[in-house]
């Protein structure tokens, strides 16, 4: 392989591997933002209530907000760690083993990132909304609570599993048959307070 079709393959990795480390982690900050912002709002809601119910209803949300912002957070560093890994290699003198190491991750993250964006995230979001309206129903009597509580989790999961990134599979089928090109994202986000009359919060934003 000549050094220019090595430096073509690295540039279009590159371009990549930046592309979908923003995405990611623009992703992971918008929706880790709602989970961070319902724990806030519960916990100050729960200091202020001495009902037994509605401190029951609070601390099981804010367990739950906690679990998603933890998950937000955590989990997409699987993806972005190893691609800033081989992003900070880029500039080594052996470019053929720099070439080697960035394809061997643009195949390994695209693996994960098709597990991450596969039947199972779906299942597992399920699942954890599920064990909430067990918890607050069969635990504590809470039915209507639990009833909403899941409903609004499963969407909410399902949203955030819908709209993660998932560029790398087809970046990778492009780089195997020799079409060294990235179409931008079509995707933005943004997030801003909401203040109204008789209520405040966050709104979520996207475009397509």
């Amino acid at each position: 392989m000549s050094r220019e079709e090595v430096e073509a393959r690295l540039d279009f990795l590159a371009h990549v591997f930046d592309r979908e480390i923003h995405a990611i982690e623009t992703w992971s900050y918008v929706w880790g933002s709602v989970p961070a912002l319902a724990a806030v709002g519960q916990g100050v809601a729960l200091t202020l209530t001495h009902d037994y119910g509605t401190r029951v209803d609070l601390s099981v949300g804010i367990v739950t907000s906690l679990i998603g912002v933890l998950s937000l957070g955590l989990l997409p560093l699987r993806l972005t760690l190893p691609m800033r890994n081989a992003r900070w290699r880029w500039g080594e003198a052996d470019r053929c083993a720099v070439l080697g190491h960035a394809e061997a991750t643009l195949a390994r993250a695209a693996k994960d990132q098709s597990m991450a964006t596969g039947g199972l995230t779906h299942l597992g979001n399920i699942a954890l909304n599920t064990g909430v309206v067990l918890v607050l129903g069969l635990g504590y009597d809470r039915w209507s609570t639990a009833a909403i509580s899941g409903g609004a989790g499963v969407v909410i999961g399902e949203l955030t599993a819908f709209t993660q990134p998932h560029h790398l599979r087809d970046a990778l089928e492009g780089y195997r048959a020799g079409r060294f090109y990235v179409p931008n994202s079509k995707i933005s986000w943004s997030i801003g307070p909401t203040i109204g009359k008789d209520a405040w919060g966050a709104a979520l934003r996207a475009s397509w």
